[in-house]
């Protein structure tokens, strides 16, 4: 778009609110004249395709319309539109946030990045440009046949953007870091509309703040750079057990997280429990990954040495199923259906101490009496249960931690010196959103509860993973006041008018 036609349509716009005659439409009319073609309003079909979210607690705002631009200059020219008539907005990638508001507004203009899918590869193989309107799977399905990885979701839907400025945990943390680690250059639009690149060669303290910190702060994140490796297929094992044999598993597991995951890099895990009512109750999942399977042999006569500790319990399995596949498969087969509403909160505890496994293991009553709370308010339709609530365990080995450190660091505050973590988080999937404020006081509810019996025990660590987190916590705040407070100042520099502080709506603000 000219600039001669984007003044003249502000121009205009800004003299009718001038003249008190603002219309709600105002920003919508200007990006579809200024983007003709890109901009969908209520009633349409591509408005209520756009207004897809995984979690319906997203998809029940109602924005005055969508902008999906088609390329980087087009992003440039809606933030300087939206910032010009002082219009709230939000930007969503993939749509897989939980909480409303995240990647969606109310009465303001979402720009959604779903065009922004290109994808090149360079001719050294080394690194892999991502438009960030990809879904992992965009990714892995390109980077599959090719015999390519790169450290990203690992969760098929789950958008690109997303999943990287907030950290990203991935299939290959324990050799890489997480995604944020592993990103070579951020194009960024700011909000002035200027169009700029972060990496270790250019607006260095921008690169950092990205690392991390959330686009929301910074600028609209249009395309990653990331690095990419030589990676065949992934061997996965999903053992489910009955939930009495938590105290059985939680010490193996968190032995494995302090002793085994760091003397093998390869290796990845999650530690999950939760309650269907079609495993007769309560049940424990762990899934195993290792990215480096022997290519000659079954995947069942494959155990990787570092987790033979479960082998001793495994015939106690209700499933116990193993596979080799690529990325794409694996990734699908342990992605979640949208279309409920969902809540995610967690929080970090120290897990060095031998004393951490009883930690772990006490958290589950807490977890149970919670969940047997909802349930006797979410009675079962018709034999269907209506609400899944999960107990998560994801672990922050120490040669997790170590690779972070690459590159200058994060922004995540994560010192290798305190000692491996483990994330403890809480998800719950529910129907009817008339429950919404229950789920959301209870889940709150008994974050704090874990967290007194943490600082109790000298356990707790304060950390909180931004993309398992609600906006009731303070995951800035969890980084350290230096990092905040340097976070800060990088906002400061590159939106210095404050506009995206005050019309970016969603995700985590630095406040």
């Amino acid at each position: 778009m000219h600039s001669q036609t984007f003044n003249a349509v502000a121009v205009l716009l800004l003299a009718t609110r001038s003249n008190g005659h603002k219309q709600k439409g105002d920003a919508c009319l200007a990006l579809s004249k200024a983007l003709p073609g890109q901009v969908s309003f209520p009633n349409s079909t591509l408005y209520a395709i756009e207004n897809n979210y995984w979690s319906q607690r997203q998809a029940a705002l109602e924005p005055s319309c969508f902008v999906a631009p088609s390329k980087t200059a087009d992003v440039s020219t809606a933030i300087k539109i939206l910032t010009s008539l002082d219009q709230p907005f939000s930007v969503k990638g993939g749509g897989h946030a939980a909480f409303p508001g995240a990647s969606n507004v109310e009465d303001g203009v979402t720009i959604d990045l779903f065009r922004l899918t290109e994808m090149t590869i360079s001719a050294d193989r080394k690194t892999v440009s991502v438009g960030a309107g990809n879904r992992w799977i965009n990714v892995s399905e390109t980077l599959d046949p090719l015999g390519l990885a790169v450290v990203g979701g690992r969760v098929s839907d789950v958008g690109v953007g997303g999943l990287i400025l907030g950290g990203g945990i991935s299939y290959f943390s324990g050799r890489y870091g997480w995604a944020c680690d592993n990103v070579r250059n951020y194009e960024v639009v700011l909000s002035s509309g200027k169009i700029v690149n972060a990496s270790p060669a250019a607006n260095r303290d921008l690169y950092w703040a990205l690392r991390g910190g959330a686009g929301t702060n910074f600028g609209v994140v249009t395309r990653f750079d990331l690095a990419s490796f030589e990676q065949g297929d992934l061997w996965h094992r999903s053992l489910i057990f009955p939930g009495q044999l938590n105290t059985t598993l939680i010490p193996i597991f968190h032995n494995l997280t302090v002793n085994g995951l760091p003397s093998d890099p390869a290796a990845h895990t999650y530690f999950l429990l939760t309650y269907l009512e079609q495993l007769g109750g309560f049940a424990v999942l762990t899934s195993q990954f290792h990215s480096t399977p022997p290519p000659s042999l079954p995947a069942q006569e494959f155990i990787p040495s570092i987790f033979s500790p479960f082998n001793a319990v495994a015939q106690a399995a209700i499933v116990n199923t193993t596979t080799i596949a690529n990325i794409s498969t694996v990734s699908q087969s342990i992605s979640q259906p949208s279309g409920s509403q969902q809540i995610w909160m967690n929080v970090a505890v120290s897990v060095a101490s031998p004393s951490a496994s009883q930690l772990l293991i006490d958290i589950v009553p807490l977890w149970q009496s919670y969940v047997a709370n909802l349930l006797s308010q979410v009675p079962s339709s018709n034999g269907t249960q209506l609400l899944t609530p999960y107990l998560i365990f994801q672990p922050m080995s120490s040669n997790i931690l170590t690779a972070m450190q690459v590159a200058g660091g994060n922004t995540l505050g994560l010192d290798v010196k305190r000692g491996p973590r483990m994330i403890v988080q809480l998800s719950v999937t529910w129907s009817d959103a008339g429950l919404n404020r229950l789920v959301e006081k209870k889940t709150k509810e008994l974050i704090d509860d874990i967290n007194k019996l943490a600082k109790r025990r000298n356990l707790d660590d304060g950390f909180v993973y931004m993309n398992y987190a609600e906006p009731s916590q303070d995951v800035f705040s969890s980084y350290g006041r230096e990092n905040k407070d340097r976070l800060k100042r990088v906002a400061r520099k590159y939106d210095p008018t404050e506009e995206l502080k005050r019309l970016w709506r969603g995700y985590f603000k630095l406040g």
